[in-house]
């Protein structure tokens, strides 16, 4: 008897344990579905991944058996393998492949009767394709074109299909004419294994949020570090600077005579005398000391001048820029 009856046929025994080493010797598993992607674009898939994951098509109750054999918690992807499935085993960050994956994705076109997956749009501008039968052809599919300057244009940005409708034939062949490719076509990653299931949704990150939210928290924990005086090599420097001028301040504001502090401690004096002088009546100040008081209320009188001067400035382009705003409304 060359089989005993009841057992599996050898083949495939082969298989489930060929997919058990492919898995097992890879830390991160990838299931997705290679549904309407074209022979072509699987076998550059294949290339670019090269070297860096295995990529295989499978059948979905093999699979099944090789995972519950293996067990670990790989039995869990079972319930997200639907469709034709294609595993990827892999040594890389699961984020990193997934990203990959997607970057392989090509522009596809929508085909008649085809129910399309998404609002498709038209937007209004020129376009490429001379007048004549390319313009009825736009119009049959309800988009509003006409011809400017020799070129067909489209008058008004136009929804020809909504997610869930039918396409029509016409509006296949008019979105071809223009050469709108929608649709993406590639792998669909339906889940993903590397000591917890990871879902598209989880895999898909926002990269620059990601970088603003670390550039944010570093700023924070410097920000928390230099306030409670704890000492690392980043916050180091700043402190010792921190340390300095808390110093030098509390030497000013104490009067204390050290070398380093003097100069400022007699332009302090200095300012702090020609406060008191101006309150006095002049004829209780020296010459000098009333030339010294006039000259610093000159430099006063200037400085608000100037700010004044600033502020009508500022009031008379505001004023420009609103009669602006009332012309352009009154020519519409």
């Amino acid at each position: 008897m060359s089989a005993v009856r009841g057992a599996p046929p050898q083949w495939k025994v082969k298989q489930v344990e060929e997919l058990k080493k492919v898995i097992s010797s890879h830390r991160v598993l990838l299931l997705a579905n290679f549904e309407k992607v074209p022979a072509s674009l699987m076998q550059k898939i294949k290339r670019e991944l090269k070297g860096s994951a295995e990529l295989r098509v499978v059948k979905k109750t093999l699979l099944n058996l090789a995972l519950d054999s293996i067990g670990g918690g790989y039995e869990k992807l079972k319930e997200y393998a639907r469709g034709q499935v294609a595993i990827i085993a892999t040594n890389e960050n699961p984020f990193k492949i997934y990203k990959k994956l997607e970057s392989l994705k090509t522009d596809s076109p929508l085909k008649p009767n085809q129910i399309s997956p998404i609002d498709v749009m038209v937007n209004e501008g020129p376009t490429p394709l001379p007048p004549g039968p390319a313009m009825a052809e736009l119009q049959m599919a309800g988009i509003p074109a006409a011809v400017e300057k020799g070129k067909v244009v489209i008058k008004k940005a136009a929804t020809v299909v909504k997610a869930g409708e039918v396409v029509k034939p016409e509006v296949a062949k008019a979105l071809e004419k223009l050469n709108i490719k929608p649709l993406k076509i590639g792998l669909e990653t339906l889940a993903a294994y590397d000591g917890v299931v990871l879902t598209p949704d989880l895999l898909k990150i926002d990269e620059e949020a990601i970088l603003k939210d670390f550039q944010n928290a570093y700023r924070i924990a410097m920000n928390l570090a230099v306030n409670c005086c704890y000492v690392t090599k980043e916050t180091a420097e700043i402190l010792l600077i921190k340390g300095y001028m808390d110093a030098r301040n509390l030497a000013i504001n104490a009067g204390i005579l050290e070398k380093d502090v003097m100069p400022d401690l007699l332009l302090k004096a200095h300012a702090q005398m020609l406060s008191l002088a101006s309150l006095l009546p002049p004829e209780a100040l020296d010459d000098e000391l009333r030339a010294l008081v006039k000259r610093e209320e000159v430099k006063v009188e200037e400085t608000e001048k100037k700010e004044e001067e600033k502020e009508e400035e500022k009031e008379g382009e505001k004023k420009e820029e609103e009669a602006l705003e009332g012309l352009a409304s009154l020519f519409g």
